[in-house]
């Protein structure tokens, strides 16, 4: 278990390769229960419902492997979709727990303190880094450059909310 963490962090850190992780099934569920867990905890650090913050979670999970499934069968990489979806999937889990100390500072609370000011900052900080980080795994997965995979994680993440707030309203 050890292994793993540091697996993420490293890649967090850009240290490693998506295609470093095993193709397994049962680490892509695994990783699909923590990102899930870890992004309802984050909904719920930032004051909505457990039921709409695994809805949400569950929606954005969906779209993003929905999203990759489709681009590596059309460009024939299908294989790349195991490790890929992990590496996307661990990587948001770990940023998410990161992200729970920022939220938590009630960066966009009603009242402007020098507290929610640092919440907000560290928070957009880990939004630009989570970028880089898709960016990183979208660039060894597809065979793009880094700026590509980042300019492909800003689209989708822009599609992303746009839909899921669509589907749930601002909550």
């Amino acid at each position: 278990m050890q292994a793993l963490i540091r697996f993420f962090v490293e890649l967090c850190a850009l240290r490693r390769p998506p295609q470093d992780l095993p193709a397994s099934d049962a680490l892509l569920a695994m990783t699909l229960v923590a990102d899930l867990f870890v992004g309802v905890l984050v909904g719920i650090t930032a004051g909505l419902s457990s039921l709409a913050s695994l809805m949400q979670g569950l929606a954005e999970i969906l779209i993003m492997l929905t999203a990759l499934y489709a681009a590596l069968t059309q460009l024939r990489m299908r294989h790349r979709f195991t490790q890929s979806a992990t590496a996307l999937l661990g990587s948001g889990a770990l940023l998410g727990l990161l992200a729970i100390l920022p939220l938590s500072m009630n960066p966009t609370g009603s009242q402007q303190t020098d507290l929610a000011a640092l919440g907000a900052f560290l928070l957009l900080a880990l939004v630009i880094w989570g970028i880089v980080v898709t960016g990183h795994i979208l660039r060894h997965t597809f065979g793009i450059t880094l700026g590509q995979g980042s300019a492909i994680a800003i689209a989708f993440e822009i599609v992303t909310v746009t839909i899921v707030t669509f589907m749930f309203g601002g909550a």
